[in-house]
């Protein structure tokens, strides 16, 4: 292929032609896995959650003002063990114990969906409780959701499960 050009020309233009496929077959090779792993965006219905930002972040100032709080036996524990575990919200205003309309928990990793998951507690009296899952250990994000009057009151936090 390249036989008439001096060798040390020669031995450059290899090491480039073989520069050249790696590359070629580097790319192709994460295209590949790309496909092969492909996850959504993190939320389906992003455009509308967008429209209406503003709207939750004046209705949960306006929840925190009146008081609001949530509570779960959870909030003590640093380390959760694996296992499906119970589960207790309470939401509280002012102190005193308040009714909420549901009450759901997600638990999802940070920069992926593939585990996302979404629990819907029952209600019992003023609390809301459920049997929730831990079957993989590591850090997990934790959002708890509550409707209150048709508003929505979140807290965000992190658990640990080993």
């Amino acid at each position: 292929m390249f036989k008439d050009l001096h060798p040390s020309l020669r031995n450059a233009m290899y090491v480039v032609l073989f520069s050249f496929t790696a590359l070629v077959a580097a790319t192709f090779y994460t295209i590949r896995l790309t496909f092969q792993h492909f996850e959504p965006v993190m939320d389906k219905n992003y455009y509308e959650i967008g429209l209406n930002y503003e709207k939750a972040i004046e209705n949960q100032k306006e929840l925190l003002s009146q008081g609001f709080q949530l509570n779960t036996n959870w909030d003590k524990t640093t380390l959760l063990p694996l296992g499906e575990l119970d589960l207790n919200v309470s939401l509280n205003q002012n102190g005193v114990a308040a009714k909420a309309d549901s009450v759901y928990i997600i638990l999802e990793r940070n920069a992926t969906t593939k585990n996302t998951a979404r629990y819907d507690l029952k209600p019992s009296n003023l609390d809301f409780t459920g049997k929730i899952p831990l079957n993989e250990k590591g850090t997990w994000n934790m959002r708890i959701i509550a409707s209150i009057n048709g508003k929505s009151f979140e807290r965000e936090g992190k658990i640990t499960v080993r």
